[in-house]
């Protein structure tokens, strides 16, 4: 048995789960454990502002399994709130380490600086978004609660919150071996008839295709869905979250599916198969394009976290992570055996998006982005028309906030990106109103040597709201000179208003080995294939709810 800090044992847990930076702003709160932090040899990124630490920890999170952010009591904390949400609702396995005030004022009214309404109000917040949240208090039960919290946010692939005041940061406490949680809830009978149900469904289709969810990525079970794919030769379609869940340069992916929204032909042929292998998907509204996705009970297998569902069969206590293996070795030699054969894999090109003549457009910069992506790139966008014409791109590692739809989350999401995966530059699509929230961390891009390309859809308008409801005033933006602004941060900057100038552009980007901002100046007018379905079917309901 050895006697530890809480920072270091805490420090000591986070590196063995593969961790090598956090991210945070220094605060007076929790200024110990950033010094105890550095002593122990670990990296502080620090941001400018609390929702682009979090949105850069979520990113870096969803590659590496585990992301932290340290921040200080109430002002920054609370500040993060939203990013946390966005982990949460996105299954991103985000620590939050709150620094807070000493122990001994716990007893006394709650009148320090930083302070809400109760000591407790920060926890309090932390508890409706995260899956498990605790304050370390207790020198008996510090280890235990570290525990706790960490294997939860592992096990999950959720956020969770542990509040550190500052006379424990260093304290010391007996470290002990404890038993690691069985996070796996595994019924044999259950699972094993879930198999035979779904053996069979699958042994009568003519044609299946997998629908393949964003849980593939956050518990790493890509290999069976491969596995499985490439013995049946089984097409693939990803949902809106799940896109980059299954890579895009496999010959069998065919598209993103998005119900009615989706590339034409990816939503007739997935539409037409007679059984739709749901892997590792949540079935949300923005999963299933408001509802529009036709996945009849009757041709859906659902596998995911939640629950296996085969037709009106329901199974709640089967373990994703246990079943998807077995569930993957069990059809592949159930379906050999009853039909000795492979199925068909359409060949469906990525949708055309190049309508542009002269003046850029939205599709001309997907286009332009589909000619030179490469394994060195990788895709990340903010929400709007960057989210939804960047489904049109085809890239083997795609990150957004494709569920929760926050802005602001793709120039800090790009930096979480690269420090996870160095080998990867990010191509980032944001338009003008998130590049105005968090777009200044392209200077914390540049301070870390990082070299994102950062597209900024300049159309001086929140587009797509314009676009779903009608013009109107608020809807306006005020037009920033961006590049202007990307050489103040440090950036190598161009302007683009025609596709040669923007060809140009990303083609120096490139060749070049410094962060770079494009100001993409787009008519007010212009949006791409996806935007446009999708205001269309949604615009209908506004109008009709709105009061002119």
């Amino acid at each position: 048995m050895a006697r530890k800090q809480i920072s270091q044992y805490l420090f000591e847990r986070i590196k063995n789960a593969g961790v090598d930076c956090t991210f945070g702003i220094p605060g007076d709160y929790i200024l110990p454990l950033y010094a105890a932090q550095q002593d122990f040899g670990l990296k502080t990124v620090v941001m400018t502002h609390e929702p682009s630490l979090g949105f850069a920890a979520d990113a870096y999170a969803r590659l590496k399994g585990l992301g932290v952010a340290l921040v200080t009591y109430g002002s920054g904390g609370l500040n993060m709130i939203n990013p946390v949400a966005c982990a949460f609702a996105e299954e991103s396995p985000l620590l939050i380490i709150g620094g807070a005030p000493e122990t001994k004022y716990k007893g006394q009214p709650a009148r320090l600086h930083h302070c809400v309404k109760t000591f407790d109000t920060q926890k309090n917040v932390y508890a409706q978004v995260t899956a498990a949240n605790a304050t370390i208090d207790d020198l008996d039960t510090a280890q235990k609660t570290i525990d706790y919290v960490l294997d939860t946010v592992l096990t999950a692939s959720r956020p969770g919150y542990l509040e550190l005041p500052r006379d424990m940061m260093n304290a010391e406490i007996e470290i002990n071996d404890l038993p690691k949680p069985n996070d796996a809830s595994h019924n044999s009978a259950q699972t094993k008839r879930a198999l035979n149900l779904a053996i069979e469904q699958i042994q009568a289709a003519k044609q299946p295709i997998i629908l393949a969810g964003v849980e593939l990525s956050r518990f790493r079970l890509l290999e069976p869905v491969c596995r499985l794919s490439e013995a049946l030769n089984i097409p693939v379609a990803t949902s809106m979250l799940g896109k980059s869940a299954f890579p895009e340069s496999h010959p069998n992916f065919i598209g993103n599916y998005f119900g009615q929204f989706s590339n034409p032909s990816v939503r007739e042929f997935v539409e037409d198969c007679d059984c739709i292998l749901g892997l590792g998907v949540i079935l949300t509204e923005m999963e299933t394009g408001g509802y529009s996705a036709k996945l009849p009970a009757d041709k859906l297998i659902l596998v995911n976290s939640e629950e296996v569902s085969i037709g009106e069969n329901k199974f709640t206590d089967v373990d994703l992570k246990t079943f998807l293996p077995e569930f993957t070795h069990g059809i592949v030699n159930g379906v050999r055996e009853a039909k000795g054969h492979k199925f068909y894999v359409p060949n469906i090109p990525v949708e055309e998006t190049n309508n542009a003549k002269n003046e850029l457009s939205v599709g001309h910069i997907i286009s332009a982005i589909n000619q030179v992506i490469a394994d060195n790139l990788c895709v990340v966008c903010d929400v709007g028309d960057c989210l939804y014409a960047g489904l049109s791109i085809k890239t083997d590692l795609y990150v957004a906030s494709g569920y929760y739809s926050t802005m602001g989350f793709g120039v800090p999401a790009s930096i979480g990106v690269q420090l996870a995966d160095r080998t990867k530059r990010p191509i980032v699509l944001v338009g003008d109103g998130g590049f105005q929230m968090t777009g200044m961390e392209l200077s914390t891009a540049v301070k870390e040597g990082l070299n994102p390309i950062v597209i900024v859809f300049n159309n001086a308008s929140y587009a797509m709201l314009k676009f779903i409801d009608k013009d109107r005033k608020y809807y306006g933006l005020p037009t920033w000179d961006y590049a202007a602004i990307g050489k103040a941060l440090g950036a190598t900057s161009y302007q683009a208003r025609t596709c040669l100038e923007f060809d140009s552009a990303l083609k120096t980007a490139l060749l070049s080995n410094q962060a770079i901002l494009i100001d993409a100046v787009l008519s007010p007018e212009d949006i791409s294939p996806t935007l446009k379905r999708l205001t269309e079917h949604f615009g209908k309901k506004m109008r009709a709810a709105a009061v002119s």
